[in-house]
């Protein structure tokens, strides 16, 4: 004559999912995109352009990528683009006497 066998309850965890923008190293908002076109993958900052090109890796996911992208630019082998509204503003020859 035993009692009633009690039902135990299953959480359910959300599982934590891959991010899909990142934070850009040079301007630090969180601008970065990895996007693919045809056999390579970009990865851009929209904010302040930081910009390279990689080719395609069977196993690697947007965020080996970005990972790649960081590594190579405190590596200094990217450069952030110059941000002059004018080239050659300075010595045009239009200050006067």
């Amino acid at each position: 004559m035993g009692g009633r066998r009690k039902r135990r309850k299953i959480i359910a965890r959300p599982r934590r999912a891959i991010p899909k923008i990142f934070v850009c190293p040079n301007c630090g908002s969180q601008s970065v995109n990895v996007k693919r076109r045809d056999d390579k993958y970009i990865v851009i900052c929209g904010s302040c352009g930081l910009y390279e090109e990689f080719e395609e890796h069977p196993r690697w996911t947007a965020v080996d990528y970005y990972n790649v992208f960081v590594d190579h630019f405190l590596e200094g082998k990217i450069r952030p683009p110059d941000q002059r509204s004018e080239e050659g503003a300075e010595g045009s020859g239009n200050e006067g006497p």
